[in-house]
């Protein structure tokens, strides 16, 4: 009886572990869309508005869906141009605790196929000033070696629902490609989204509880 105690806290402690401050951002490494890899052409052009790209609303010129067989993915097979014709931009909006700092984290690199040259991306979280990343395409940069960087920033949330945007500076095709989003809160006590392996020992608690019952009733029976 004692151990089954035992694991009704931990697991009870664990049930209550998520923090406030934990968000949930919907496909941010693009693989949820309804062309697999992008379709045959390795990309799909994704206007204005579209919903193709599952949890982001596209704006500006919109953007371009890359496949993996067009170009390498930093995560899995699917990245995006955030240029489709001109500047285009991706955002996505979701439940925040005000006065909760936010880390935004995501892989940059360029359209090779627009030669060297700089590409600037700009990226806004609602109620904070903007900040300009720019990532500089060498003649290393191939379709296949597409030199991904990971970059992070901090926001802090002003309002109950806040809307991170990833927006182009190009003005032409060859815009930045974007790749591998995520974000974690901190609401001070350093508590961040809960781990897969959370929730694993979450399920295997409630698994201990359940034989623990089972043996007792087969001792009471007896």
């Amino acid at each position: 009886m004692k151990a089954l105690v035992t694991i009704l806290a931990m697991t009870g402690a664990l049930a209550f572990a998520a923090p406030a401050s934990a968000v949930t951002l919907i496909n941010g490494s693009f693989e949820l869309s309804g062309n697999p890899n992008a379709g045959p052409r390795g990309y799909t052009e994704v206007s204005p508005g579209s919903l193709e790209i599952l949890g982001w609303t596209v704006g500006g010129a919109g953007v371009d869906l890359v496949g993996s067989n067009y170009w390498d993915a930093s995560d899995g097979i699917q990245s995006v141009d955030l240029s489709r014709r001109g500047a285009g931009s991706i955002s996505q909006s979701f439940a925040t605790v005000v006065g909760v700092t936010y880390l935004v984290t995501f892989d940059l690199s360029g359209n090779p196929f627009g030669g060297v040259d700089d590409k600037i991306t700009v990226i806004s979280f609602s109620g904070n000033d903007p900040v300009e990343q720019v990532y500089s395409v060498s003649a290393a940069n191939s379709p296949t070696n597409m030199l991904w960087e990971t970059y992070g920033f901090s926001f802090t949330a002003s309002a109950l629902t806040s809307t991170l945007t990833f927006t182009s500076a190009e003005g032409n095709r060859f815009g930045p490609a974007l790749d591998n989003v995520a974000i974690t809160g901190d609401d001070g006590a350093g508590a961040t989204i809960p781990e897969p392996s959370t929730w694993a020992m979450l399920v295997i608690g409630f698994g201990l509880v359940g034989v623990a019952r089972r043996r007792r009733a087969t001792a009471v029976a007896a």
